[in-house]
């Protein structure tokens, strides 16, 4: 049977309304979405951000005893890159709903769901949730917008806080930052960053500054050095053997490692000993530097390191010559800083 024209046509469109996507069109409720970084590390807080609208918020449109969705619309979402804790509960990485439970003005449960991609007021089940916090709140300038934030940051550790009208909800979000570290370093020394010596330096660089994993960094600091021996991971290698005790094969090391510095990192490292109390020692390695580097186009700077450590030495005759030598040496716009420690050390 043929079917008539204006019957194919109706069906058409019913089909096309079917299948019709939504316009992307302004919401009262923004969508909004904030990150930080801790060590290697991202939390993310996805939200859609409800205005106060003269409302009464606390009490009022979030009612007290009533778990609540933290925002508006769609699951407001908390997002771990590793293994997290929340006020000291552990939580696996992963997307979770976040949900908040006023109990009054001055008492928050906020509750982890295990469902990211719920409709907001879907209250999530005992058995959905994985982590339930209680937190206190704090009373701020009134703010039209609900905002996340995150403030305090440390290295290991970072508080979020939701703000809205006069009452701010703090919780703290910690990484165990090292442990994260080392198993990333191990992973990425499998792929491009193991074919180079400074990769692997790296790696032992950063269990020396954090006191880590130092047979391990050993292990990696060889590597390097066998790839390519110069300064920089031989000063690595130094130090590790110093954290371990070993003191006069720490200073074989770095006698070794002195000649093959560029004047820059035995500017550095000059600093390095004498931000240690080990003016001694500065003065040999800015000595060095000035008499192997005399035509480099900074030598009036390492100049000025000598007599900075003179000076801290407490040899003032030594420490005048040197900065007038490097008054001599420096550009124009270097005069009024060393005109300045001259006559300093010249009135006393």
């Amino acid at each position: 049977m043929k079917r008539k024209p204006y019957l194919a046509f109706a069906l058409n469109l019913i089909a096309a309304f079917a299948f019709a996507q939504n316009l992307t069109l302004p919401r009262p409720s923004q969508y909004a979405e904030v990150t930080q970084r801790v060590g290697i590390s991202d939390v993310t807080i996805t939200y859609h951000s409800p205005g106060k609208n003269e409302r009464q918020i606390w009490g009022g449109v979030v009612q007290y005893g009533q778990i609540w969705r933290a925002g508006a619309n769609e699951n407001t979402t908390i997002t771990f890159s590793h293994d997290a804790k929340i006020e000291g509960q552990e939580v696996d990485a992963g997307t979770y709903g976040l949900y908040m439970l006023p109990i009054d003005i001055e008492n928050v449960r906020v509750v982890l769901s295990k469902y990211a991609k719920s409709w907001g007021t879907n209250t999530p089940a005992e058995s959905e949730t994985v982590a339930i916090v209680d937190v206190k709140t704090h009373e701020i300038p009134s703010q039209e917008w609900l905002t996340y934030n995150f403030i305090d940051r440390s290295g290991n550790d970072v508080t979020a806080e939701l703000r809205w009208d006069n009452v701010a909800i703090p919780f703290n979000i910690a990484f165990d930052v090292t442990t994260i570290v080392i198993e990333n370093i191990r992973a990425e020394l499998k792929g491009v960053a193991g074919f180079s010596w400074r990769g692997y330096m790296q790696a032992a660089n950063y269990c020396l500054q954090n006191d880590t994993n130092l047979d391990e960094a050993m292990t990696w600091i060889d590597q390097s050095i066998s790839m390519s021996s110069g300064f920089s991971n031989l000063q690595v290698k130094a130090g590790l053997l110093d954290k371990k005790g070993e003191t006069i094969e720490a200073k074989k090391i770095m006698d070794q490692a002195l000649p093959t510095a560029s004047p820059f990192q035995l500017n550095q490292y000059g600093y390095q000993m004498l931000n240690s109390g080990d003016t001694k020692k500065a003065i040999e390695v800015f000595s060095m530097n000035v008499k192997k580097n005399q035509n480099h186009q900074f030598i009036w700077g390492f100049t000025d390191s000598l007599g900075e450590a003179y000076l801290r030495d407490g040899n003032k005759k030594l420490a005048l010559k040197y900065y007038k030598e490097a008054r001599k040496l420096a550009p124009e716009n270097q005069y009024a800083y060393l005109d300045g420690v001259i006559k300093s050390i010249e009135e006393k």
